[in-house]
Parts: C-alpha cells; structure tokens; sequence
C-alpha cells in the first residue's frame, strides 16, 4: 500500500546505525548559576545514559565527610585565629554546641595587651558537616564558616558550611591564588564527597594570559566597576576578585565571586 514502508525499508544498516551512536554527542550542562541559585548550585550528575559500557571505570578519590563537632576537637589546634571554648552550662549539650573564640579582624588588643576575641555559638554543631582532614585555615562568617584543606600538592578544597549542608570548591593554586574550577554541594546525610579532578594546567593558564573581558566582568560582578580599568588580563582580574574575596564575611559573596572566576575561565 502507498504511503506504508515495508519492515526491510524500515531497517538501516548494522554499520549505519553504529557510526550514528559513535556520532552523537551527550548534551553539557552549563555550570554557571544566578546569584539566587548560589547556594543550591550543583555540578551536573551523570547519568545511565551517558555511559559507555565497554569504558573501563576510572577510580575515583574521595573524601570522608565527619561533623564540625567532631572535627574541631583535632583540629582547633591549628588555627591561631580560633580557640575552643569548653565551658559548663546548665540546660546545654555540650556534645552538641560548639563554642568558639574567634580573632578579631580588626587586630586591636585589650588593656593587656590580648588579641581581642568574640564568642561564637554553634548549636547542633553534631549536624554540620565538613570533610575529615586536615586543614590549613578555618574562618568564621555571618552565615557560616569556611575550611580550606590542601589535599594534594596541586588540588585545594574550600569548603563553606551552612546550617542546609556543605558547598566544597575545587581550586587550583596558581600564583598564590586559590582559583576554582568545580562546585558540588554535599548533603547533610552524605558521608563522603567525591573529588573532582583538576583540568588540564596549561589550558587554564592559557586562559589565564587572555586579556579581559572588562564589560562582561562588570556585568557579573558589578563591584568591580571602580577596579576594572586597572585590570589588564584575566589573571590581573582574578587576582582582585581574590584579594576582595578576603574582605567579606557572607558566604553568598564568596561563593558569587568563585562563580564568576569560573565564568572567566570558561
């Protein structure tokens, strides 16, 4: 009948059908996130499909995820900004709160001659997670704090803790600079986190000698505007975007920034 293929012009070469598999490409999610969506930002999840079933699985590294409560104890003695406070207070778990000594910013002292410190509180400091390592630096924020932890001789993780979970920030050091390249949150009953391998150095720092994009930039971080006739090459405005990253206490600035040194580098 006219218009009906028959099931023999139906089928297409084994060969055909083959060279269309290899062919065809699995879409890329873009990892780029408004500044609404800064805190539930996440890396794109593979799934069943795109995977190849003769590819040899690569092994991953991964990192052991403990609580803040927990860690502290072993590692509170590495900070000089930071000190423990074990005090007894009645009504209060102190298996579960976690209070701190913190430095203040400011460096004054008091009349003799102390750092001046302030109390932070942590409650259900036995909830928060943070990765099981050692670590090089813990600073205290608004909304949070932020564990920075060198886990090999090129790969640094920040991680920034709020009361919903764990945001970790794979960085490369290059110049001093701790510059990211990767973002995965971690969930509050995750146990461990993958870790996402650096890309290639050469690619980045080829990136990095580009001039920039000083209208993009503005558009992305609008703070830049005073400081953007100054910068000259994508690494010249990284290194401010760092340096500024130091001087703000919220958690969503600092994850705004390495958003849009990621966007940079693209």
């Amino acid at each position: 009948m006219e218009g009906i293929k028959t099931k023999k012009e139906n089928q297409k070469p084994m060969n055909e059908n083959l060279s269309e598999l290899l062919q065809s490409e699995v879409p890329e999610t873009p990892q780029t996130f408004s500044e609404d969506e800064l805190i539930t930002a996440l890396p794109p999840i593979s799934s069943s499909e795109d995977i190849i079933q003769d590819e040899v699985p690569v092994p991953t590294q991964t990192a052991r995820i403990t609580t803040l409560v927990d860690w502290f104890e072993g590692n509170c003695g590495n900070f000089d900004n930071i000190n423990q406070v074990k005090v007894s207070i009645r009504g209060v778990d102190a298996a579960r709160t976690l209070i701190m000594a913190v430095k203040d910013e400011s460096g004054e002292k008091d009349a003799d001659g102390n750092d001046k410190r302030t109390l932070r509180v942590f409650e259900h400091a036995d909830e928060l997670p943070v990765l099981n390592l050692p670590a090089i630096s813990m600073n205290i924020f608004n909304n949070g704090f932020r564990i920075i932890y060198a886990f090999n001789e090129s790969l640094y993780i920040k991680t920034y803790g709020l009361k919903t979970g764990l945001i970790s920030v794979f960085c490369n050091s290059i110049n001093g600079k701790l510059i990211p390249y990767a973002i995965n949150r971690s969930k509050k009953k995750d146990v461990e986190l993958e870790i996402i391998n650096t890309p290639p150095l050469q690619g980045i720092q080829n990136k990095l000698g580009q001039n920039v994009d000083k209208e993009s930039l503005q558009l992305l971080y609008k703070q830049s505007t005073k400081a953007v006739d100054e910068m000259t090459t994508n690494m010249s405005a990284i290194e401010w975007l760092v340096d500024r990253q130091e001087t703000v206490t919220d958690i969503n600035n600092h994850l705004q920034i390495d958003n849009v040194i990621m966007d940079i580098l693209k």
